[in-house]
C-alpha cells in the first residue's frame, strides 16, 4: 500500500524542469545542509589523526586507532537515527519536522561539541566528545538525503547530483582551509570554530527553508 503512493520516476526521454526542480527554497535547504555535512566529515576524516597526534601526544599507532572510534559512532548512530525517525513518522509524527529534528539536531550538537573538544587536555575526553560529535553527525543522514526524496520523488537523482555538486566542495576547500588555519594558529581551535559555524549555518538555513513535499509535479 505505501508503495502504491511513491509516484513513479521519471521515464526516459521526458523533459526535467531543471529551474522549477532546482532554483527552489526546499532544494536551497538541502544543498546548504549537504554542504555543511559533509564539511564536518571531510574535515574530521582528514585532520583527526593529525590532532590525535600533534595535540593529544599519541603514537601514530594510537592516533590511527583513536581516529577510528568517532566513526564506530558514525555507523551507529546513523542506523538507530534512520529506525527513530521512520517509526516517528510511522506514529504521526510531521515529515517535515523529523527531517528538521535530524538534521538540525545532529548540525548542532556536532557544532557544540567540537566546541568543546577546544578544551578537551586528554585523549580519552577528546575521543568520547568527537565519538559524540560523530554519532551527531550519524543523524544528518536521516535529515537532507531522505528529503531529497521528499521534495524531488520522480526526480531525486537529479537533485541529489545537484546537491552533491557543492557538497564536494569541502572535500578541496575545507580541508585545505583546515591545514591552513592550524599552520597560521599552531592549534586546532580556530579549524574546530570554523566548522561548528558552517554547521551552524547548515541547520539554520534547513530549519527555515525546508519543507517535506515535492516542488514540482
Amino acid at each position: 500500500m505505501l508503495l502504491a503512493t511513491i509516484p513513479a520516476p521519471a521515464r526516459e526521454g521526458e523533459p526535467i524542469p531543471y529551474r522549477r526542480l532546482l532554483l527552489r527554497a526546499p532544494v536551497l535547504a538541502i544543498v546548504t545542509a549537504h554542504f555543511a555535512t559533509t564539511w564536518t566529515i571531510y574535515v574530521l576524516l582528514s585532520w583527526l589523526p593529525s590532532y590525535f597526534r600533534e595535540v593529544q601526544g599519541l603514537s601514530i599507532a594510537n592516533a590511527g586507532l583513536f581516529s577510528a572510534a568517532p566513526w564506530l559512532s558514525y555507523f551507529a548512530a546513523s542506523n538507530v537515527a534512520a529506525v527513530a525517525s521512520d517509526r516517528c513518522i510511522a506514529r504521526g509524527y510531521s515529515v517535515t519536522s523529523m527531517r528538521k529534528i535530524m538534521q538540525c539536531g545532529g548540525l548542532i550538537a556536532c557544532a557544540g561539541l567540537l566546541l568543546a573538544v577546544r578544551e578537551a587536555h586528554s585523549p580519552g575526553l577528546a575521543v568520547f566528545l568527537l565519538c559524540v560529535a560523530a554519532a551527531a553527525q550519524g543523524m544528518c543522514l536521516s535529515g537532507f538525503p531522505p528529503g531529497i526524496l521528499d521534495v524531488a520523488p520522480r526526480h531525486s537523482a537529479v537533485v541529489y547530483g545537484f546537491s552533491n555538486t557543492f557538497a564536494t566542495i569541502p572535500g578541496i576547500i575545507g580541508v585545505a582551509l583546515t591545514g591552513w588555519l592550524v599552520d597560521v594558529t599552531g592549534t586546532y581551535a580556530a579549524a574546530f570554530a570554523l566548522t561548528a559555524a558552517v554547521g551552524l549555518t547548515g541547520a539554520a538555513v534547513f530549519g527555515w527553508l525546508f519543507v517535506a513535499r515535492p516542488v514540482v509535479d
